[in-house]
């Protein structure tokens, strides 16, 4: 019963706010057009942040390969003083093979978003009254869409360079564990990320030959549409 009431409530909001609305003569009506450039506006704010990020993640995932480059060249030197186990050495390896990976896919990513981010910028102007060409606005759509897919056989090698380190992590905390050198909490810790890693892998291989398979129009398509 209470929230029959407020249903009710609510509609009787609405319905005074929009006697009122329809009582102010100096209100605008909306076309088409302004709802048009306002929504693809909104859509391109959401893209020009996402460019953002991708740019942050770009340079994060550079910063972090040049750091773990030099753990890889110390591990080997201390690795060929026997210093350390060769296990060490293959843990700082497999890091390394997973941050050249992550920088192709951070690359492809950043090249997404700032397709679409143009994409949105030109369907603005287009409503805005700018004149524009079915070729123009597809071009920069298709390089978005190409660069959404062409990152995705990067994304399954990271992540299945990612499974690869995550367990040998693994096997080297449940070495350092029976030494009664870790924790238990660490050895679940590590077995939580392999399950993780390995899920993102498998997840991303299965639906690898999606892209291109689901809404992915020629422009010979586009240019059928009947306006």
């Amino acid at each position: 019963m209470r929230h029959l009431w407020a249903i009710c409530a609510v509609i009787l909001v609405i319905a005074v706010a929009g006697n009122a609305a329809s009582s102010d003569e100096s209100a605008t009506p909306l076309s088409n057009e302004q709802l048009y450039v306002m929504m693809y506006i909104d859509q391109g704010r959401s893209y020009g942040y996402q460019t953002m990020m991708a740019r942050i993640q770009l340079d994060t995932v550079r910063a972090e390969l040049e750091r773990d480059q030099k753990i890889l060249q110390r591990n080997l030197e201390l690795y060929e003083k026997n210093v350390i186990p060769l296990i060490e050495l293959e843990i700082a390896q497999l890091k390394d093979a997973w941050n050249r990976k992550q920088l192709i896919v951070a690359e492809k990513s950043l090249d997404y978003v700032s397709a679409e981010y143009a994409a949105m910028t030109q369907m603005a102007r287009h409503f805005g009254g700018q004149a524009m060409t079915v070729e123009d606005l597809y071009a920069t759509f298709r390089r978005g869409w190409e660069a959404g897919c062409d990152k995705g056989p990067d994304e399954v090698i990271a992540h299945r360079a990612w499974a690869a380190y995550a367990e040998k992590s693994l096997e080297r905390a449940r070495q350092l564990n029976a030494r009664g050198s870790l924790p238990d909490s660490a050895v679940l810790q590590k077995e939580a990320q392999l399950a993780i890693a390995q899920s993102n892998y498998t997840n991303r291989e299965a639906g690898l030959e999606k892209c291109r398979t689901v809404l992915f129009p020629s422009l010979d398509d586009i240019k059928a549409i009947n306006g």
